[in-house]
């Protein structure tokens, strides 16, 4: 998804807000909240004045959103090749309520948007004036979201084929 960031600024210019969703093929290990197959959104905001506090402002209402209840988060530094600065919010894990179980790795709390302000060299790169116009990026996990939504302790579930599972919803 994150290619199609530079050419929505190359098609529709700034100002700019867009979702793109796709799905994505990892090489990695799996556990209870990592999967080799997963579906995701980015999001891209684009204009003047765009800033770290109004990502932050828009992630909440976000998560506010989709979990129909105010959502407790943490905000950490986290390094994206193509956003500086990068972050990651996290929300406390639903499944325990922070207490501690294996979806969130026994912290209490789980990723759910690595994000950060758009930078400089990919505004260049979509055919914008980094001095005139910054923007904030987003990725939203969504089975990884939907585990949380819907107190899903296991992201395999999703792609383990077991219609006891699919059945539920």
């Amino acid at each position: 998804t994150s290619p199609m960031q530079v050419r929505a600024m190359q098609k529709y210019g700034a100002p700019l807000k867009c979702v793109v969703p796709g799905r994505v093929f990892r090489a990695e290990a799996t556990d209870a909240v990592h999967e080799h197959t997963f579906d995701q959104m980015e999001g891209l905001m684009v204009g003047e004045d765009i800033s770290l506090s109004n990502l932050i402002s828009v992630m909440k209402e976000l998560l506010n959103g989709i979990f129909k209840k105010e959502m407790e988060v943490r905000i950490r530094p986290g390094f994206f090749p193509f956003v500086e600065p990068g972050i990651e919010l996290d929300i406390k894990c639903t499944i325990c309520g922070g207490k501690k179980c294996p979806a969130c790795k026994h912290t209490g709390w789980l990723e759910l948007l690595p994000a950060g302000m758009v930078h400089p060299n990919v505004l260049k790169h979509g055919g914008l004036d980094p001095e005139k116009y910054s923007g904030f990026a987003f990725r939203l996990g969504l089975t990884r979201m939907a585990m949380m939504r819907y107190g899903i302790g296991d992201i395999r579930m999703f792609n383990s084929g077991d219609l006891r599972f699919v059945k539920q919803f």
